[in-house]
């Protein structure tokens, strides 16, 4: 009974995460990702969960793993200046509560990037400095 229990509660939370693409306009549920290529196999990757009622890490974490998975061809990649926070939307339920969207920035390095380290290390800190 314990294992089902658990199961139906890391589904239930995963239920938040988003395959939506960002960059083809919003969704109503406001979740999803967007990606930009800063050189070969090299992207910057922004991700929210859908709107809920609390803070959902986990589902900002699917939601840019499944962009970074989808920029990299499905192949590995390394994670890089990672940066997770939560906001209010503004928004909220009938009975007055907020509605929260959690946000997941950051870098994945494909392994098929033909970049070196300091070329990476370059584009990124460049990023970092216009957002």
């Amino acid at each position: 009974m314990h294992k089902v229990i658990c199961i139906g509660l890391l589904a239930g939370l995963a239920g938040c995460a988003s395959s939506h693409d960002l960059s083809s306009g919003s969704n109503m549920l406001g979740g999803g990702y967007k990606q930009e290529e800063l050189g070969p196999g090299l992207f910057s990757i922004y991700a929210r969960s859908n709107h809920a009622p609390w803070a959902n890490y986990e589902a900002a974490r699917v939601t840019w793993r499944n962009g970074a998975e989808k920029a990299c061809g499905s192949g590995a990649y390394d994670e890089l200046a990672i940066n997770e926070s939560e906001r209010d939307t503004g928004l909220q339920t009938s009975t007055g509560v907020r509605y929260m969207v959690t946000e997941r920035t950051g870098y994945a390095q494909c392994d098929s990037s033909t970049l070196s380290e300091s070329e990476v290390q370059q584009r990124v800190n460049k990023d970092s400095l216009i957002r």
